[in-house]
């Protein structure tokens, strides 16, 4: 876990606390706000690290080397060692993930019939279903290196045949995406929603500077 990540979950537990919680239920004390609280960052992390496996097990399966899953800020990054061997591969390993996200989305769902008389259980549930399709369908933004940007890689990949143009394209739609991001960061600022206009900026930057770094020398 890297630093970082004690902060966002600190700053999920607070978020969800004071504002979720308690607009959900109105009769629970604030310590059940808080342990529920907690409890629903630990499982969204869960549910993060179960998007990192995905990728991981069907790169295992293409005997592509994983060296760690790492949480932090944004999120959760598997350390995949080395390319894929084909374009196919790609394009496998890159879904995985978002693939695994719908099914916690579909299963969580589900749970809301199964514990529908049980407030606290039904809140989780509630919140983790739309957290993980929320994390699905966001992760398939094609902006390289979110996992849509390395779908669309994959695609251009066995297009061309050519990986490092196909790199090279998919890193700059991503860096097209990030100024989209940073935009709209700044359009929400003006309209007044300071907090996440600042966080849509942050997370366009990060993804600039992810892509920037994905881009092949010449």
């Amino acid at each position: 876990m890297d630093s970082s990540w004690f902060l966002i979950f600190g700053l999920l537990t607070w978020m969800l606390a004071d504002d979720y919680y308690p607009a959900e239920f109105f009769n629970w004390s604030p310590v059940m706000y808080w342990v529920m609280a907690g409890v629903t960052a630990l499982f969204y992390f869960a549910s993060i690290l179960l998007h990192e496996i995905g990728h991981s097990v069907v790169a295992l399966w293409y005997k592509i080397q994983v060296r760690s899953i790492t949480l932090f800020m944004f999120g959760g990054v598997a350390q995949i060692e080395g390319e894929s061997p084909n374009a196919g591969a790609e394009f496998l390993i890159a879904v995985a993930g978002p693939l695994v996200s719908f099914f916690l989305a579909f299963v969580c769902n589900e749970l809301l019939r199964v514990f529908s008389d049980n407030p606290p259980l039904l809140a989780l549930f509630k919140y983790l279903a739309y957290i993980n399709l929320a994390l699905g369908l966001f992760n398939l933004i094609p902006g390289y290196p979110l996992d849509g940007g390395r779908v669309f890689r994959a695609m251009v990949w066995a297009i061309t045949g050519d990986l490092p143009r196909a790199t090279f394209i998919a890193a700059k739609v991503g860096q097209g995406f990030a100024f989209v991001f940073i935009l709209i960061g700044f359009w929400k600022i003006f309209s007044g929603d300071i907090p996440g206009g600042l966080w849509i900026i942050f997370l366009g930057w990060f993804l600039k500077n992810a892509a920037t770094t994905h881009i092949p020398s010449s």
